[in-house]
Order: C-alpha cells, then structure tokens, then sequence
C-alpha cells in the first residue's frame, strides 16, 4: 500500500514512475485541485481509475501506463478542458470506449489505450476530440467499423487500431487527413479493396493493414508515390494483380516493404532496388515470376530478404544464379530465404562471399543442380542452413565444418552419395541434422549419435 500528499491542494505535480506502488488509486486524489501532472506509470496499481480525478481541473498530463488497473475509464475524464494526454496503456481496463454519447469539452492532444480490455464500438462523438493528434486503441476488444467520417480527426497524425476485431472496409475519408504519418490497422477482420484515396497522405511514414486475410483487389499505384513511406505491410491478405512498377517511384526512406502472403503475380519491380534504405523485403508466398533482381546489392542496409514460395525463375542462358554475387554487398544480411522457386540452376562458387551476419539460408526446393560449393563454410555466421529437396550430389563437403554457429543442417531429399564426413563432427552446436533420402554410404560417425536428429 502507499499513500498520497493528497491534502496538499497547492501540489502541481507527481511523478512515481517505475516504482513498486501497489493498492489503489486514492479518491481524495480530486483534492490536489492545481495538478497539472500525474504519473504513476510503471507500477502495480490496481482497482478502478476513481471519478474523483474528474476535479482536477489543472490537469494536463495523465500517465497511468502499466499497472493493474481494472474498470471502466471514467467519462468525465473527457470533460477536463486543460488535459492534454492521456496514457492508460497496458492495464486491464474494460467497459466501453465511451460511457454515452454526450457532449466532450476537451482540448485532448493523445489518447493511448491500447492493451486493455476495452470493448464496445467507437463512437460518433469522437469526432468532438477536434484536436486529438494520436489515437492508440490497440489490442482490446472493440468492434464495429472504423468510422466513415473518421476524416472529422484532422489533425490526427497517428491511428492505431490494429489487433481488434474490427470488420467493415476501409473508410476513403481516411485519404482526407493529411497530417496522417503512422496508420496501424493489422490483425483486424476489415475486407474489401485498398481505396485509392489513401495515396492523397502525402506524409504517411508507416501503413499496415497486415494479417486482414479478406483485403482484395490490387495495390493502388498512387500509394508508391509517397516519398516519406518508410514501412509498408500488407502481407496476409487477398491481394492480387502486379505490384505497382509505374515509371519513376521514388521511395528513399523504404525501410520495410511486407507483402508476403498474398496472390500477388508480376516481376519484382525495379524500383525496389533504388530504395537505398530498405531493410526488410517479404514478398514470399505470392506468384511472383520473372528472375531476382541481380543488383540487389544497392540495398546496403537490407537485413531480411524472404523471396520464397514463387514462381521466380533464372535467366535462361544462365546455369548460376547471379544474384548471390551482389548480395555480398549486403553486409548486414540476417535472414536469406529464395526457398521453394524453380530457380533451375547451380549454387555458384560466390555464395561465399555472402555476409558472415547471415544467420538463416534456405533455398529448399528450388531445382538446384550440381554440388554443394566448398566456399559455404566462409559464411560463418550461418545457424540454420536449408538445402533439401533439390537434385544437388556429391560430397558434404568437409568445409561444412567451419559453421560453427551452425544449430540446423538440412540437407534431405538430395543424390549424395557417399559417406557422411567427419566435418559434421566439429558443428558442436549442432541440434538437428537431416540426410534422409539420399545415397549415402560408408560407416556412419559415432559423433552423430550425439546431434539431436529433428
């Protein structure tokens, strides 16, 4: 338990952040009438959030963030005029968004909710929140559409409304607010298409309208015009039809584009290539065709490339994929993953000079020819190293034994055809190994009794 200065009515402020408070919330807290901040954020304060706080009619700040708060948020919270913000973020708080629909006088600037346990639908007097500039409902319970005229905020510039259930389509009056930078509305149930209106935010920075599964239609061209986007997601959806390639698309503070899981079909944009700052590319799980891109060592900054699950192809007159030759300009590579594409060539001798950071390669299924290239073993960063399925033979080459770091070797539903090498001996991290399917010979290492087959 702990207790308040409560009789104190000249108190201006009080800051408990990150402490160990436990009980509840006081009601004579209303008789501190001069607060103007109060922050008990980052404890374990528990019970109702009490009406009494209604009475601080100073009030410009309200950090409750983290505790065990429960109840409903009290309604006259929105009818003190000098508060500013408000943050109750990662509590249990439940009830309704609002306690009726009648009239707000607030002058609120931030509103963050999100992580409770609030239910009920958002309502039509939110658009008397005139001057709200950041709106964060995530992850609780509401439901209903997103307002049509949700353009009535506009001066909002940050829209968080993802993992509720929420269902309905996109309102195209989002399009209308142009202070928007970050729109949030992933793990929802909205359908329908992607409003072309939504290209009209010229300073959007982040869009995500993820794990939706009924988004359908195509990606509307206008939305790769925003030159400040620096993340785009809309993987786990419906989408079909080309990603945009329209002439002069210029994204030069890209840092994630997420558009795996999809129907989409086409060539890999050249575009792409340009955005110098892009880090994260997913564009697995669609029906992608066309060849990789083989400058895609521009991406300097590029730490997750999954292109798996497609129908990419290699030039034809090639028998080597080229494209691993630029990405050794990728020094920051983590995650590489081409897996499951009828690439239909050979591994070339460069995969060596792939990044030491790249943790995961998996280029399973992909109709790889020939043998597995000795230079593997430089790339020494490796911890998870996927080959199976393809019509590689030959050796396991002792330069296997360099990856040290690596945990799992995938090497199944190959032709190998001799004896399993010794190298596998010196993976002391090694936690799973599968040779299954192919043709190997020879007496088997004892030192694999001790790696944990998957």
């Amino acid at each position: 338990m702990w207790k308040g200065p409560w009789y104190v009515p000249e108190l201006r402020a009080l800051d408990r952040t990150n402490n160990s408070l436990t009980g509840m919330i006081p009601p004579p807290v209303g008789n501190a009438t001069k607060m103007m901040n109060f922050s008990l954020s980052g404890n374990r304060v528990s019970g109702n959030i009490p009406k009494e706080i209604s009475n601080l009619s100073q009030l410009a700040d309200l950090y409750l963030t983290d505790n065990q708060l429960t109840g409903s948020i009290p309604a006259a919270l929105f009818n003190i005029s000098s508060l500013l913000s408000i943050h109750l973020r990662y509590n249990r708080l439940s009830g309704p968004l609002w306690i009726d629909e009648g009239n707000i006088v607030s002058n609120l600037k931030f509103l963050s909710i999100s992580n409770n346990q609030i239910s009920g639908s958002i309502l039509s007097n939110i658009c008397q929140l005139t001057e709200l500039k950041w709106l964060s409902l995530s992850f609780n319970n509401i439901t209903g559409d997103i307002p049509r005229d949700i353009d009535c905020l506009s001066k909002l510039e940050g829209f968080y409304i993802g993992d509720n259930p929420i269902k309905g389509t996109i309102p195209t009056s989002l399009g209308n607010i142009s202070t928007l930078q970050y729109l949030y509305c992933g793990n929802n149930r909205i359908v329908g298409q992607i409003p072309p209106e939504l290209g009209k935010l010229s300073n959007l920075r982040q869009l995500s309208f993820d794990h939706n599964f009924n988004l359908i239609g195509r990606i509307p061209e206008a939305i790769f015009n925003i030159s400040s986007f620096e993340r785009i997601d809309f993987s786990f959806n419906n989408l079909s039809g080309r990603i945009p390639t329209t002439t002069g698309l210029h994204l030069p503070n890209l840092k994630g584009l997420t558009l795996g899981f999809n129907q989409l079909e086409g060539e890999i944009p050249l575009f792409i290539t340009n955005a110098s700052k892009l880090e994260i590319l997913e564009l697995n799980n669609n029906s992608l065709t066309g060849t990789i891109p083989t400058n895609l060592g521009n991406l300097h900054e590029l730490r997750y490339l999954f292109l798996h699950d497609n129908q990419l192809t290699n030039e034809p007159r090639e028998h080597e994929l080229r494209f691993f030759n630029s990405l050794a300009d990728c020094r920051m590579l983590r995650y590489l993953q081409v897996g499951n594409n009828p690439l239909n060539v050979t591994l070339p001798n460069s995969i060596g000079n792939l990044s030491s950071t790249i943790e995961n390669f998996n280029i399973v299924d992909a109709h790889i020819n020939g043998l597995i290239p000795t230079s593997i073993g430089n790339v020494s960063g490796l911890t998870v190293l996927s080959l199976g399925g393809n019509n590689l033979m030959g050796n396991i080459p002792p330069e296997i034994g360099k990856l040290k770091q690596l945990q799992g070797l995938y090497l199944h539903y190959f032709k190998l055809h001799v004896h399993i090498s010794e190298a596998v001996c010196n993976l002391s991290n090694l936690v799973q190994l599968y040779l299954e399917h192919n043709e190997l010979i020879g007496v088997i290492p004892e030192c694999i009794v001790k790696v944990k087959r998957g």
